[in-house]
């Protein structure tokens, strides 16, 4: 992957679902919720989505690539399977697991094939 970026929030007013959407479906859009837009330093624009049942977040630039965020506000391009652990990460032992754990599970098993 890339090298880390340094990154700044860029406007909390205006929601885009669209990269999330494309990443889990409409299925597993509900357990999250937006946060805010950020943008990199290479101007990229990131969407951070919170998990509801975990709290982690999920940091998606609106092409798709998934980002994790790393100290001093530093992000650095991940596969989008390593995102979605981070944000799933023991959302199973919650309970009653949020969403629809089905789906959710459908979805991790779905990017750890690809």
């Amino acid at each position: 992957m890339e090298g880390e970026l340094c990154g700044a929030l860029a406007q909390r007013e205006r929601p885009d679902w669209e990269p999330l959407i494309a990443l889990v479906g409409l299925d597993v859009v509900g357990c999250f919720m937006w946060m805010n837009e950020l943008v990199l330093e290479d101007g990229t624009r990131l969407h951070a989505y919170k998990s509801i049942a975990t709290r982690r977040y999920l940091h998606l630039a609106v092409d798709g690539r998934a980002f994790a965020e790393r100290a001093n506000d530093r992000f650095e391009r991940v596969t989008p399977l390593e995102a979605l652990e981070t944000a799933f990460a023991g959302w199973e032992d919650l309970y009653p697991p949020p969403g629809d754990p089905e789906a959710v599970r459908a979805l991790l098993a779905r990017n750890r094939s690809s």
